[in-house]
Order: C-alpha cells, then structure tokens, then sequence
C-alpha cells in the first residue's frame, strides 16, 4: 500500500524528528481513507468480542450483553490515536536506522582519509557528521551514540595535530586501529597524546579507568612510538630507562633479613635465656641457705 511506504535513506537524512511525526500524522489521516479505517477496526473488535462472549457462554447475548460490549470496545478515537502512535513509531526506527547507517558511512569514509590529503571541504563534512549526530540525541528513548561521537571527535583531534612527512600516508582508522591493539580501548581513543604520536616521539597511552568512589581519571597503559619502516606503520613499545620496580619485589627484597644476621639475632636470644636461668638458680640457692640457717 501506498500509505505504509518506508522511508528511503536519502529522505531520512534531510528529515528532522518533527517531520518524521508529521509524516505519521499524514499516513493516519490517509488511513482513514482506506480499507483500514479507525472505524472499520473498530467494527471488527466489536463483533470479535461477541463471538468471544458467545463461545465462553454457549449462547447469544442480550441486547442489553450487547450494548455493554459495544460500549466495551475501544472506541474510534482512541484507534486513530493508536494508529498514529504506532505510524510515528515505525517512521522513527526507519528514521533512525537510516541516519544511523549513514553516520557509520560518513565515519567510515573520514577515516580512510590519509593526513597528507585532507579534502578542502574536511571542517564541513565533519560539522555535518556531528550535526547528524547531535540530531539523533535529546529525545525520549533516542540512540546512545557516545561512541560515534568519540569517534567524530577522536578523527578531528587527528587531522588538526600535526604530523611529521614520514606518517603522511596515515589515516585515523590506522592509528585507532594500532592504539586498539596496544590495549587501548574505545571509549578512551579520545584522551591520547596525537601531536607527541605523529611527531615519532616516544608518548604514554592511556586507559579512561573509574576509581573505588566514582571517580574517572586517565590510568597510564605504557609508553609506545610510532614508528615508519619499509613494511609500513608500527606501534612499538618504547623502553624507559628508569622503570618503577615490581612492587611484590621491593616488598619482599625490604622485609627478607640475611641469614648471618638470624643467627646473630638467635645467638643472643639464647645467651639472654642462659643468663635468666642462672640468675634464677643463684636466688633459689640463696633463699634456701638463709632457711637453713634461720
């Protein structure tokens, strides 16, 4: 039918959310020219509910049975309401399923943008990524779309930091792709160092991490450099000279006591025993010698 035509990817994404109701208020008003009509459903529940009433009694209604299962049935206003409701419901996930799939596309094709040839319309194909974007949000039950919009901002921070001729041919999917298997995860591309990277400078990576109490800071993953060689681009780590020792270690080399001074430590516990000893035996003799002479 006509009226229960799908929104094409092309007319989705000029399409603002109010046009998207509007155009369900038009399919509802065209229903009721149809075959579908508010009135006709309503006939239809109506004469359903007898046939339910019948076959749970085993006999035909009243007249009287009959008015208050007419009145039962939901009436035509509340149909036209359910209609429009589930027309704009409809037209909102083909809406969002279409804008959706054409915000991964634009990111897609950002990405594989190298540094070296940016297009001159660069700025305003990413406005129109974002304003697609900002489009989808504020509403109720509307998409989460934090990580399309990480993304847009993690490939703008890319093509505005500056980049040395060696990583000319990089393009920001690349470099996320490398972060990625360095352990970087998603969500935290966004807080990384891309001046220092592009620059072939030995840079931290970091992990957007919570604490105990609910507070979020960047928690340091390692240090890394990009590198270029004949095989193409790598992400290497980088060794620190001065690295924090293993904490288990240190623990364990403070608390260990050689073993020269364990035995020094027991020769004089047992010195001190023996001496207690003879000191108590000297008394006990002591106070015996005066019984006996008392």
């Amino acid at each position: 039918m006509a009226t229960n035509k799908t929104l094409t990817p092309e007319e989705a994404v000029d399409m603002s959310r109010r046009a998207v109701g509007r155009r369900a208020l038009m399919r509802t008003l065209r229903d009721i020219f149809s075959y579908h009509n508010p009135l006709r459903q309503f006939m239809d529940a109506y004469r359903f509910n007898v046939i339910r009433w019948s076959a749970s009694n085993l006999r035909e209604p009243t007249l009287g049975k009959r008015v208050r299962l007419f009145l039962g049935t939901r009436n035509p206003l509340r149909i036209f309401r359910d209609n429009f409701r589930q027309n704009r419901a409809d037209l909102t996930a083909d809406w969002e399923r279409a804008v959706i799939g054409r915000i991964n596309l634009s990111l897609e094709e950002l990405g594989s943008i190298p540094l070296h040839s940016r297009p001159r319309d660069l700025a305003k194909r990413l406005d129109r990524v974002g304003r697609m974007i900002n489009r989808m949000t504020g509403y109720e039950h509307c998409p989460s779309l934090l990580t399309e919009k990480l993304l847009l901002s993690t490939y703008r921070y890319i093509f505005m930091a500056p980049h040395d001729r060696r990583f000319g041919t990089l393009c920001p999917d690349g470099i996320c792709g490398m972060l990625r298997q360095n352990g970087v995860p998603p969500e935290s591309l966004y807080y990384q160092n891309y001046e220092s990277l592009l620059q072939g400078r030995e840079t931290v990576i970091y992990e957007f991490a919570s604490g105990g109490k609910g507070q979020q800071y960047l928690r340091p993953l390692e240090h890394v450099r990009l590198d270029a060689g004949p095989g193409g681009y790598d992400m290497l780590p980088a060794r620190r000279p001065d690295g924090p020792k293993d904490p288990s270690v240190s623990q364990g080399a403070e608390e260990a006591v050689p073993l020269s001074e364990k035995m020094e430590k027991n020769g004089r516990n047992i010195a001190r025993e023996k001496r207690t000893v003879r000191n108590t035996k000297v008394k006990n003799t002591k106070a015996k010698n005066k019984g006996i002479r008392m």
